[in-house]
């Protein structure tokens, strides 16, 4: 069945129309494009789903949450969020990762392990190339984030018609 839901701020909506809920913002083209610790989180933590809009109950929302402790009756800080737009999927992502992935304890050792690993790679090659004048950085390609949702069937609507 086709799923249509609309995450609605002001004149904003975003709508997932081909798939049902949860999913993950991971598409396989994402290398290259974001950074790996991104990816490992975008993959195995984060899912999209559906929820009643706060201000308007007749409209379903979309959110992401941890897929670890979204049942969970506590949870670290900020494990779910309900973007404005694709365009703050990202920076909300970070708000995510910074006080939500860091704190929480359902999320398995395994996958905290291969994000630091992804850490420790990033500052040595970092290090490597201050000593030879040159920068590396972390981070993502922010266009990226948007076209990727895109991709798993999210869109920002501005008319609210699925």
């Amino acid at each position: 069945t086709q799923l249509h839901s609309y995450l609605m701020y002001e004149t904003i909506r975003v709508s997932m129309s081909r798939h049902q809920t949860p999913i993950n913002l991971y598409h396989i083209s994402d290398d290259g494009f974001i950074d790996a610790a991104d990816s490992i989180i975008r993959r195995e933590v984060i899912q999209c789903f559906e929820t009643i809009h706060p201000s308007h109950p007749d409209v379903p929302t979309i959110g992401f949450r941890c897929a670890f402790c979204k049942n969970a009756a506590h949870r670290a800080p900020y494990s779910s969020f309900r973007p404005r737009s694709l365009k703050t999927i990202y920076r909300d992502f970070l708000r995510f990762k910074s006080n939500h992935f860091a704190q929480c304890v359902h999320i398995p050792e395994d996958i905290r392990g291969r994000v630091a690993l992804v850490h420790v790679r990033r500052e040595r090659a970092r290090q490597g190339r201050q000593i030879i004048g040159s920068s590396t950085r972390g981070g993502g390609n922010k266009a990226w984030w948007v076209t990727s949702a895109k991709k798993v069937g999210l869109e920002d609507r501005r008319d609210g018609l699925g």
